[in-house]
């Protein structure tokens, strides 16, 4: 009885240290190809997002560096009102789905708001899509994609705010 418990025992360790000395080391955590397209996403989004902020809140700035923009496409306070007939929320929308699904094509802030969506939302499908990884690797991706969305925001956005002092 006893050899026969000893020699289950000596192929329970056999069978265990087998399995430890097989597990692969999970792959360093690097800026792949994956990393390269998601984050270029991720930067696009948070560049339109800077865009629309200073739409949104530096508009006069923005129209001294750009002074022949159409401001009825440019300046959210007034392209608004595309989306309607005669610029007349109460006469309906200007075309077929021009107030919903068709609205980023009014105005810039709308179409700002769309890009920063699909941008955004087509990086996380495609991360959805990469192999597990270790709980490390997911802090760390995440402070890359919020420095990508950080730098297409400040891109779009500090060369308008710098001009004021908060």
């Amino acid at each position: 009885m006893m050899k026969t418990f000893l020699t289950l025992l000596f192929f329970c360790f056999t069978i265990i240290g087998y399995t430890q000395t097989n597990t692969p080391k999970p792959e360093k955590w690097r800026i792949d190809k994956n990393k390269w397209i998601t984050g270029g996403l991720v930067f696009t989004a948070g560049a339109a997002k800077g865009f629309n902020e200073t739409l949104l809140f530096h508009f006069s700035d923005f129209q001294k560096a750009f002074p022949n923009i159409n401001a009825q496409w440019f300046d959210p306070k007034i392209s608004w009102a595309n989306k309607y007939k005669d610029g007349d929320s109460r006469a309906g929308a200007k075309f077929p789905l021009s107030t919903t699904m068709l609205v980023m094509v009014t105005d810039q802030y709308h179409l700002n708001n769309f890009i920063w969506k699909l941008a955004l939302t087509s990086a996380l499908v495609i991360k959805i899509g990469a192999k597990k990884q270790p709980f490390r690797y997911y802090i760390y991706d995440m402070l890359y994609y919020t420095f990508c969305h950080q730098a297409g925001f400040l891109l779009t956005y500090m060369p308008f705010a710098k001009k004021h002092t908060y």
